[in-house]
């Protein structure tokens, strides 16, 4: 004799049981890390990459100014040595920073603990100094409206950085 096995209808309650539910989908793109989302490792990217030109901007003022002695010919001035310190100070001060922004969007691909923070601390910074920057070359005589408009560029970029690496994660 045969007879029938008797089930039960399935309820909502067992599907949801039976069908695994899909992953929640945490980024839309592939190329972002999913501890950052799109919008932070824009600014990360961002940072980095003016970090490494203002890193090289500084290397070549402080040549700039060391090579400077050799630009006067056969005749340099008397205090030709003292020229150039400006120039060299200033270019190294630049390369520090370019290594430190760099270093902070790096440490933030990383996961590095604190590291966020410290990124946009750093670029909030940046993005003063470029301000401050574009302000003394329009005091300057002698307009110079590339290099101004290129610190503001950089200043607004360095500061939606800033802003957008101080967010919470979501």
């Amino acid at each position: 004799m045969v007879t029938k096995k008797v089930t039960k209808p399935v309820t909502r309650s067992r599907a949801r049981d039976v069908v695994p539910a899909r992953p929640a989908r945490t980024r839309a793109h592939s190329l972002a890390p999913a501890h950052l989302g799109e919008a932070a490792s824009a600014a990360v990217l961002a940072v980095s990459v003016l970090g490494l030109a203002i890193f090289i901007v500084g290397v070549a003022m402080a040549v700039s100014g060391l090579t400077l002695g050799s630009r006067f010919g056969s005749e340099p001035p008397p205090n030709v040595g003292e020229l150039g310190v400006g120039q060299v100070v200033g270019g190294l001060g630049l390369a520090v920073l370019g290594l430190v922004l760099s270093g902070s969007s790096l440490a933030v691909l990383a996961e590095v603990p604190r590291s966020r923070p410290l990124a946009a601390a750093v670029s909030a910074l940046a993005a003063v100094l470029a301000v401050a920057g574009a302000v003394l070359v329009q005091l300057r005589p002698g307009n110079e409206v590339v290099l101004t408009a290129a610190l503001a560029v950089a200043a607004v970029i360095l500061a939606a950085a800033a802003f957008v690496l101080v967010r919470p994660r979501r």
